[in-house]
């Protein structure tokens, strides 16, 4: 049943994103820093949320990095800590 609606909603997607690409084909002029572009409105849109989920992709990706640096650090210190505890749990006590 959840396959089912998983594909409904692909589907639906899919079919808005035709409409939408077929109702925005007018051709459009960009003014770029070399010189001017004729290009379907579409294409531009399409242009700019690849160059967005590049661009998401990337500062994500750099921050998971740090991320997991800090995790690996951390692991390494609850390391040392669980090794210190159980250094301390052996060694006899000593009355004064």
């Amino acid at each position: 049943m959840l396959s089912l609606i998983r594909n409904l909603i692909i589907v639906v997607a899919l079919i808005l994103g035709a409409v939408f690409g077929y109702l925005n084909y007018a051709s459009t002029s960009v003014n770029l820093l070399w010189g001017s572009v004729d290009a379907p409105l579409v294409v531009w849109l399409a242009l700019a949320f690849v160059a967005g989920l590049v661009i998401a992709f990337v500062v994500l990706g750099l921050k998971i990095i740090k991320l997991r640096g800090k995790l690996s650090g951390s692991r390494r210190k609850l390391k040392d800590a669980e090794a210190e505890i159980s250094n301390l749990r052996s060694m006899p006590i000593h009355d004064a």
